[in-house]
């Protein structure tokens, strides 16, 4: 009897088989499958997937065979993974490196053997798919040619698992990783807002000179730290605002409300902001009945897209918002004159985080317009756009008057 050498990369062979973990696992339909072809196809009794590890050839699935796995030194399989293509004993009494193998002189008496190397895509040999009779045979070229086949498959099966496993560590990671930052956001944001809020009182405390009266430049000083200050708070309500959003724990709290005087108190808020761009903002309110929605949510709405349109537009311009009814629709209009919104970014504006490049030297968190459509979206209304670059943009709010209380 011959033993079969080691392969040549034998070390780097069994780290690869290793690398599968499908030694020692149960047997699985998808492979028992492939073994039940192999045996009708082929008109064999016995049909094998072996896998051949440092000392012995341990079987996946097997098919009229009782015993899990023999010795590596007597095994068909070790030396059908050191040929190319299938290994085919049609004989084995006649062939002096099977004659006297204890796989032939005794159970299960194998007098015809063959084997399908189970190669890897970077080249290993990590068993076979093998057919074994108790009589002579010899396979025809299709034979062969199904049975390599089918070891590619089974090969294919083991990748694909490997692909899946690799993946779903991938999402779980991404998960873990999603979590704690949105985690690590939560908490700061909560941190911050308070002390924020603190600062912001004593900013415009001092800054309106109802403590002392200030030298100019030192309430100059002062008037650039509180709007500094407005600006993170913002910023940190919006990184609440879309954490909650993710979440689903954005509270809501309708009840009705006239829309005309909150456009007109929004308008009135953002004037001073409005002023320091000697820009004007004009209120046009037309008759509109109460309307059942979240008050403060649709406020948060009007005041994104009131500032935005004062952000983006020139020094001197002017910003004209409208409410008026339109069909059975509350229609919302904040118009300007800015520089308008570049088409290769029409379709990410609504996006969190998404930001035109000729934006970037305003401020902002790209999170306001996501955050604004969330909040139309839960009044079952819509919000959308109109502009053309150099021509400034119109924003539209609409929302359903079938709440209407009027």
């Amino acid at each position: 009897m011959k033993v079969a050498s080691p392969t040549q990369a034998e070390r780097e062979r069994i780290s690869k088989l290793e690398s599968y973990q499908i030694l020692d696992t149960p047997p699985e339909e998808a492979f028992d499958r492939i073994t039940r072809l192999v045996s009708q196809f082929l008109g064999v009794p016995v049909a094998l997937v072996s896998l051949i590890d440092e000392e012995r050839q341990w079987f996946k699935s097997r098919q009229g065979l009782a015993a899990q796995e023999t010795p590596r030194d007597i095994a068909f399989c070790a030396h059908a993974i050191l040929e190319e293509g299938v290994f085919e004993v049609c004989d084995t009494l006649s062939d002096p490196r099977f004659a006297d193998n204890p796989l032939v002189t005794s159970d299960p008496s194998i007098r015809f053997y063959a084997g399908a190397p189970l190669n890897t895509p970077d080249g290993f040999k990590l068993g076979t798919l093998c057919a074994i009779d108790r009589k002579p045979k010899k396979l025809s070229d299709d034979e062969r040619r199904f049975l390599i086949d089918l070891s590619s498959v089974i090969v294919d099966e083991m990748e694909l698992r490997i692909a899946l496993k690799t993946a779903r560590q991938r999402v779980a990671q991404e998960i873990e990783r999603q979590r704690l930052k949105d985690e690590f956001v939560a908490t700061v944001s909560h941190e911050l807002r308070t002390p924020l809020t603190s600062i912001r009182g004593t900013l415009g405390l001092l800054e309106s000179g109802r403590i002392e009266a200030l030298p100019g430049k030192v309430k100059n000083l002062i008037g650039i730290a509180s709007r500094n200050t407005n600006n993170l708070i913002d910023l940190v309500g919006d990184l609440l605002n879309i954490q909650e959003l993710e979440e689903g724990t954005l509270s809501f709290d309708f009840n009705t409300f006239e829309p005309g005087p909150l456009l007109a108190e929004i308008c009135e808020n953002l004037s001073g902001l409005a002023a320091e761009k000697r820009i004007s903002i004009e209120c046009k309110i037309e008759k509109c009945p109460a309307v059942m929605g979240d008050r403060m949510r649709v406020g948060q709405v009007l005041t994104n897209l009131i500032s935005n349109a004062v952000k983006f537009s020139g020094d001197g311009a002017a910003v004209t918002t409208r409410v008026q009814v339109v069909g059975n629709r509350l229609k919302f209009q904040i118009s300007d004159t800015g520089p308008g919104i570049p088409d290769d970014f029409k379709e990410a504006i609504f996006e969190r985080f998404s930001r035109a490049r000729s934006s970037r030297n305003i401020s902002g968190t790209g999170l306001g317009l996501a955050i604004s459509k969330a909040i139309v979206d839960a009044h079952d209304g819509t919000i959308f756009f109109q502009s053309q670059v150099g021509q400034g943009t119109d924003f539209f709010v609409e929302l359903p008057l079938a709440r209407s209380l009027s």
